[in-house]
């Protein structure tokens, strides 16, 4: 059953489904870890990328499940439909809303793949490759190619 009043909140809010919405959604549910990542422009996969966890299997469920019964609410004609992974895993379950792929994992799942920190060194490179090489210490390995 949705609640009319946090329905009355984000329609006062937002009248479509966002960011903003998203992560007052989150919080309201007791999210933990929330991360927020901005994805660059050039990679077309989405603009945003959320990792959260939860501290139960149902917490994870109910987290999910409940953002999905939001967005359906908002959702406006031409929004693409909710895509998910990990129905059935316990640990992990993936919500892809077009605009934001959320992550919704149990803190020790979240350890093992650490999904922030892709998306962190990501950035770190690509900062890096904008660097001369000629620049950098003699000692620093930078695109190697190992042969052999």
């Amino acid at each position: 059953q949705l609640d009319t009043h946090l329905f009355s909140f984000y329609l006062g809010y937002s009248e479509t489904f966002n960011l903003d919405v998203l992560v007052s959604l989150l919080r309201q549910e007791n999210a933990v870890d929330l991360c927020v990542i901005k994805v660059p422009e050039h990679i077309k996969y989405a603009e945003y990328f959320i990792v959260v966890s939860g501290i139960s299997p149902r917490h994870l469920r109910a987290m999910a499940l409940y953002a999905i019964k939001v967005y359906k609410f908002l959702r406006k004609d031409g929004d693409p439909n909710v895509k998910i992974e990990g129905k059935d895993a316990e640990d992990w379950m993936c919500i892809d809303f077009g605009k934001i792929v959320v992550h919704f994992m149990l803190p020790e799942t979240r350890e093992v793949y650490e999904l922030e920190k892709l998306w962190i060194l990501r950035a770190y490179d690509e900062q890096l490759m904008r660097i001369p090489p000629e620049v950098l210490p003699e000692d620093f390995m930078y695109d190697m190619e190992i042969t052999k």
